[in-house]
């Protein structure tokens, strides 16, 4: 009974794996464009001469945002090669206890193991990465109504100097 538990376990944990892999993966592809993509966008704005200074905070903002897709990215990576090596520790688990192995069943929890260190240390990485981007949050507030400030101010010095010219 204990055998047929184990198996049925291990094939569940399997398809957990493949999925887990496939939303991170995807993660990952999605956050590398969006931080490629959106790296362009802003080294065009910022050589427009006067709209570039303008919007210098706003986009020193968000040069640092996409830092942060970048690094989600990257954890999304990181997570699944981490899935990766999950799914061949429950795969060899899973032979091991259908072939009733008990040094392959060590082997495959000592691996798990390993990979508990490496998921751990991600998720540390993970958190610093939240705190990151509340710390981001909150500092936008400010470079957004500066950058507002200086897009008034060019908008009213324009103005003026149209009127002023002949």
């Amino acid at each position: 009974m204990g055998f047929r538990l184990g198996e049925k376990l291990s094939s569940g944990l399997g398809n957990a794996t493949r999925i887990g892999k496939k939303v991170l993966g995807e993660a990952n592809r999605i956050g590398q464009k969006i931080s490629s993509e959106g790296g362009r966008v802003l080294s065009v704005v910022e050589r427009i001469p006067v709209i570039g200074a303008a919007l210098s905070p706003a986009t020193g903002v968000a040069r640092s945002a996409l830092g942060l897709v970048q690094n989600a990215a990257d954890l999304a990576g990181a997570g699944e090669s981490i899935l990766t090596g999950a799914e061949g520790v429950v795969r060899a688990g899973g032979a091991a206890i259908k072939s009733g192995d008990a040094a392959g069943a060590m082997e495959a929890l000592r691996r798990g193991r390993e990979l508990k260190g490496n998921a751990e240390s991600n998720l540390e990485r993970a958190r610093q990465v939240a705190t990151e981007a509340g710390s981001l949050g909150r500092s936008s507030q400010s470079a957004f109504a500066q950058t507002r400030g200086n897009l008034n101010r060019g908008m009213v010095g324009a103005i003026m100097g149209s009127l002023t010219d002949p």
